[in-house]
């Protein structure tokens, strides 16, 4: 069976989570523990995920070490997966 290319009508944002370039803790735990950047292009964007459980681990490890407003968005996506029953949060990097 072949796959298909979809063209996407709409993708929805809800503020930033963390930046790519500023936050090298984040980046750095991302890089060594999850598959975050396997589907960003070489300019980091694009579509990608991180498992909730990933995020909670983030946050008990680094948390205390990173901003506070950005340790409260992460917390926030968390949350947000949660209450919709989903297993990952998706980030669109751009």
């Amino acid at each position: 069976m072949s796959i298909r290319a979809h063209r996407v009508e709409e993708i929805k944002t809800n503020g930033d989570s963390f930046n790519l370039w500023h936050d090298e803790k984040i980046t750095d735990w991302l890089e060594r523990k999850t598959f975050f950047f396997n589907s960003l292009n070489g300019d980091c964007c694009g579509l990608t995920m991180v498992e909730v459980d990933d995020l909670k681990a983030m946050l008990s490890e680094i948390g205390k070490e990173i901003n506070e407003d950005t340790r409260r968005a992460i917390e926030e996506d968390v949350r947000f997966a949660e209450e919709r029953g989903d297993w990952l949060v998706q980030y669109y990097c751009y």
